[in-house]
């Protein structure tokens, strides 16, 4: 009886060795993927430039509050050149009737002598 409990608790130590074995082993693997997939990220946002990259970003946001400050400009001058060749047309047109008229007047001086 004896021989048969030892040789029964044999086989189960003996089946969770193995088990253990197999735990430790897919543990391994998945601490050498996570390893694996650390060191790509590191690679990636590492700083392997001279310049901070807050500092850089903050310049280029400057630049472009620089660029929209002259797009802003650059509009209103546009809107201002508008109104003046909105104004020129306007004194274009009424030249234009005065030309007529004056040219009326003297198509009916010179048609009544």
């Amino acid at each position: 009886m004896q021989v048969a409990l030892v040789s029964a608790g044999g086989t189960v130590t003996v089946a969770l060795v193995g088990v253990l074995v197999e735990l430790v082993r897919r543990q391994g693997q998945a601490l050498s993927e996570v390893r694996e997939h650390t060191e790509e990220a590191r690679h990636q946002v590492a700083n392997t430039h001279s310049t901070n990259l807050r500092d850089d970003v903050d310049r280029v946001l400057d630049g472009m509050e620089q660029l929209l400050a002259g797009q802003l400009r650059h509009d209103e001058a546009l809107g201002r050149h508008g109104d003046e060749i909105n104004a020129l047309r306007r004194e274009m047109a009424h030249e234009r009737v005065e030309r007529l008229a004056v040219a009326e007047r003297l198509d009916n001086h010179l048609s009544a002598n």
